[in-house]
């Protein structure tokens, strides 16, 4: 996530249970721990906090004093499942997917089938409705730039659907195959141009796929590293897309897997949406 006024890019680590920033003009760098895997992260309407999914919660969080306040909890089959990615929408609404969960209480990596994933919907008073159903991995959640188009893939079966969005009610409907069995790797997190091209990091595929509105491929971007889990356009022109990577499943000897990347691209991202904030803050 980049966060604008504070001129830097959170990331998380979910198997560590943190999450860190890094200040590209000052180079520095600052991690907090939480109680649960830490899955995705939102700017809201207030610069000063954070909308953060951790395990089955939502909660508010003030990076600078590390204050923490209990939203909402849309995973209620939580040690079973738990959230994964998410994002706001245009209009302010919190969108995130859920996942067989493969967090062990220590951290560790636990081995998972099935497709009891859900997408969620959440508002500013805390109201969650469920979106749909049976995803395996849900992952990439980015809108179109005109607001027409909702995207999401589920990573289990190597397929990234459009949903048509209505702005209106903030909602989805009329899900259909965006790109399937694209290779190599399966879809991770995505980013959204201004041109409408989706950037989708590739799990196991060592790049980051740009692909247009009618689902062509239009570039393949090389990493050096095999995982590539999200990324986000970041910068005061938007044009610098920050990188996430896993170590977990990296093949022996790489020694940069997990690390955080920045490339130069010649196109701009959409800038970052808000989640709506109730009119009253909880207080705990």
């Amino acid at each position: 996530m980049w966060h604008p006024e504070h001129e830097c890019v959170y990331w998380t680590d979910i198997n560590g249970f943190k999450i860190h920033r890094y200040v590209p003009r000052t180079k520095e760098l600052k991690t907090w721990r939480f109680d649960h895997p830490v899955c995705t992260l939102s700017l809201t309407t207030d610069a000063e906090w954070l909308l953060v999914a951790t395990g089955p919660y939502l909660i508010l969080w003030s990076p600078a004093k590390d204050e923490r306040r209990a939203f909402a909890q849309p995973e209620r089959d939580w040690p079973y499942n738990r959230l994964n990615d998410g994002a706001t929408d245009p209009c302010g609404v919190f969108w995130v997917g859920s996942m067989r969960n493969n967090v062990g209480t220590d951290g560790s990596h636990l081995d998972v089938e099935g497709f009891t994933g859900s997408l969620y919907r959440v508002t500013s008073d805390g109201v969650i409705t469920v979106a749909d159903t049976g995803y395996g991995i849900t992952n990439t959640m980015v809108w179109s730039p005109d607001r027409a188009t909702f995207y999401c893939a589920c990573s289990i079966r190597n397929v990234i659907y459009a949903y048509d969005y209505d702005v209106e009610n903030q909602s989805v409907s009329k899900r259909r195959v965006f790109a399937q069995d694209l290779a190599p790797g399966v879809p991770d997190g995505s980013a959204m141009d201004e041109e409408g091209c989706l950037w989708n990091c590739r799990f196991s595929g060592n790049c980051i796929l740009r692909i247009s509105p009618a689902g062509k491929v239009l570039e393949e971007i090389k990493m050096p590293v095999t995982n590539i889990t999200n990324c986000v356009f970041g910068g005061s022109d938007l044009q610098t897309l920050y990188i996430t990577t896993a170590s977990l499943h990296a093949p022996a000897g790489e020694r940069l897997a997990g690390s955080l990347f920045a490339l130069r691209s010649s196109v701009r991202g959409l800038a970052p949406s808000r989640f709506r904030l109730p009119n009253e803050m909880p207080r705990h």
